[in-house]
């Protein structure tokens, strides 16, 4: 609570802040963004969860690599392979609700939990360094009360089939656990869902997807192909 107290009393968001939401939003549908492709009824359906296996060690370093010879970072590197494999199968840009930190002070370091907002990412053009610049953009429009930035739609106007993209680093963690020793899982709730949550996780063991849709026939057809394109694209 004082965590969101803190967020509320930053500074308010620059006039350009307002205007790249809102061109975000609108090119949406005036909603937060959606997956570009149909997943069936507009409507909750019980979930369906795919895990990827993307990448092993020496893969993961040889991405690694290849971002850093691109000079960019290994997200934004995934980012590009995104906007291919979306523009390819959607005839679109890639947008996603996109989660970003809101920890900036040192009281907060030594606290337990998630400290995030929602922000939005926009990519059109799969050129790494363009993807890096997107990704730059979307830290900074998460990086504002959204209170204010949202309040021509009375706050986050939410959407069936809003898509939304993590990246989640482990080894950055500042613990370090054995997983594998542990057998180590993840543990969420079951749900119902109509939207697409795409989590890119990287541990010590390599790049691995997971991805919750709605269990349709149309979802599972059209997330299944994009997520099969994207891995083989990654690879």
């Amino acid at each position: 609570a004082e965590h969101s107290a803190a967020l509320r009393d930053r500074p308010r968001a620059p006039d350009e802040v307002h205007r790249r939401w809102r061109q975000i939003i609108e090119s949406s549908g005036g909603t937060m963004p959606r997956f570009p492709l149909p997943l069936g009824d507009p409507v909750e359906h019980p979930e369906r969860v795919e895990v990827r296996d993307v990448l092993d060690v020496d893969d993961s370093a040889a991405f690694a690599a290849q971002a850093a010879s691109d000079g960019v970072s290994t997200l934004a590197l995934a980012v590009s392979a995104m906007t291919g494999v979306t523009r390819e199968l959607a005839g679109s840009s890639l947008r996603a609700v996109f989660p970003v930190h809101s920890r900036y002070e040192a009281a907060w370091h030594d606290s337990v939990g998630w400290f995030i907002t929602n922000s939005v990412l926009e990519s059109g053009d799969p050129d790494p360094r363009t993807c890096a610049a997107a990704v730059r953009e979307a830290v900074q429009l998460g990086s504002w009360p959204l209170d204010d930035v949202l309040q021509p739609w009375g706050g986050m106007p939410e959407a069936p089939g809003m898509f939304a993209i993590s990246w989640l680093d482990l080894r950055r963690l500042p613990v370090r656990v054995d997983a594998a020793g542990l057998e180590a899982q993840y543990v969420s709730a079951s749900i119902r869902t109509d939207g697409v949550m795409l989590w890119f996780i990287l541990d010590e063991s390599g790049l691995h997807l997971r991805c919750r849709y709605p269990d349709t026939v149309e979802a599972r057809t059209h997330v299944g192909t994009w997520l099969d394109l994207l891995v083989a694209r990654l690879r």
